[in-house]
């Protein structure tokens, strides 16, 4: 009757402890990407964010422009209709000054 288990000699404890150093090695580099790969996601979330908070911020300025260039073109208009109505006040002084009605 022959056994199907192996002995185990020095030589293959050894070579089975290097695998394991190996793969603790490997592990720890592995750990030190992943925590520098979540500290560029934190990193690039941040920036996200504060472009983010530029984007509203330059929104609303756009938007405050916007109601200033409404608010100018109703002064143009006012000053407009202003200036016809105080040009034809003087074009009718001036028409009764040349016409004067006796």
């Amino acid at each position: 009757m022959s056994t199907s288990t192996q002995r185990w000699n020095d030589d293959m404890l050894d070579r089975l402890a290097d695998k394991v150093d190996g793969l603790a090695d490997r592990m720890e580099s592995l750990t030190d990407r992943i925590e520098n790969i979540a500290s560029i996601a934190e990193s690039n979330a941040r920036v996200i964010q504060a472009l983010a908070n530029v984007a509203a911020e330059a929104r609303e300025e756009r938007q405050q422009l916007f109601q200033r260039m409404d608010q100018q073109q109703s002064n143009i208009e006012g000053l407009r209709i202003e200036t016809r109505r105080i040009i034809d006040i003087l074009l009718n002084q001036r028409n009764q000054d040349d016409n004067p009605t006796a």
